[in-house]
C-alpha cells in the first residue's frame, strides 16, 4: 500500500494507543508501516505536524457523529458527551487534541451548526462562541485528568489511592480537603455529567 498521509495518521493512531504519546515516536510509526523513519517527513515536517494531524482525524470523528438538537440544552450536553467519547476511544486522545491546531477546514467550518443554535436560542454570538469553546476544553481538561487518573479498567491508578493521599496531611483539621480530591464524590461518569451541568446552568444565566 502506497504511503500516504491518511495511513499515516491511522497507524500513528494504532501506535497511540499501545504505546501512549510519550512513546508515539516518528520511528516506532515507521517501523509499523515497514519504511524508514526520513519516509515520514514527505508528508509531515515534524512530530507536531503529525500530532496536528491527529488531533484533526478525532474532532472528524467527533463532528461526524455529531447531531445539533433544536434545544441548545440538549445541543451542549450531546456535544460534551460525544467528545469525550471520542477522546476516550485512544489512549491520551485528550492529550494529543490539547493544543493541536485543525488542519481541515470542513473541521472549523462545523462550528457554524452548534453555534446558530445557539444564537437561535437567544445567546449573543460573543457568548454563544465561548460557551462552545468553554464547553471543549472542559472536556479536554476533564478527560486529560481522567485518562492520567484511572486505568483502561475504570479503576483508580495507584498513584492516587484515597488512603495515601488521606495519610499525607491532618484530615481532622482539614475535612473538606479529605472528602476532596480526583476520585471524590461519585464515578467519574457521575462526576462528568455534574460539570456538565454546571456549564449548562452557567449559560442559562446569560439569557435571563
Amino acid at each position: 500500500m502506497a504511503l500516504s498521509k491518511t495511513l499515516i495518521v491511522a497507524t500513528a493512531l494504532d501506535v497511540l494507543d499501545d504505546e501512549g504519546i510519550d512513546g508515539l515516536t516518528l520511528r516506532r510509526i515507521a517501523d509499523r508501516l515497514d519504511v524508514k523513519a526520513p519516509a515520514l517527513y514527505w508528508h509531515f515536517a515534524d512530530k507536531k505536524a503529525l500530532v496536528d494531524e491527529m488531533a484533526t482525524e478525532i474532532m472528524r470523528r467527533v463532528v461526524a457523529e455529531r447531531t445539533l438538537p433544536d434545544d441548545w440544552h440538549d445541543l451542549v450536553r450531546s456535544g460534551a458527551r460525544g467528545l469525550r467519547r471520542t477522546l476516550l476511544a485512544h489512549r491520551d486522545g485528550a492529550r494529543v487534541f490539547s493544543g493541536s491546531r485543525l488542519t481541515d477546514g470542513a473541521v472549523i467550518a462545523a462550528l457554524e451548526g452548534p453555534l446558530r443554535v445557539l444564537v437561535a436560542a437567544g445567546f449573543a454570538e460573543r457568548d454563544a462562541a465561548l460557551a462552545w469553546s468553554t464547553m471543549r476544553d472542559l472536556v479536554v481538561g476533564f478527560v486529560i485528568e481522567e485518562q492520567e487518573v484511572y486505568g483502561v479498567d475504570g479503576s483508580p491508578a495507584v498513584a492516587y489511592d484515597d488512603a495515601a493521599r488521606a495519610a499525607m496531611f491532618d484530615g481532622a483539621a482539614h475535612p473538606f480537603a479529605l472528602r476532596s480530591g480526583p476520585t471524590a464524590w461519585g464515578g467519574v461518569d457521575e462526576r462528568f455529567e455534574d460539570v456538565v451541568r454546571f456549564l449548562v446552568d452557567g449559560m442559562a444565566a446569560r439569557l435571563v
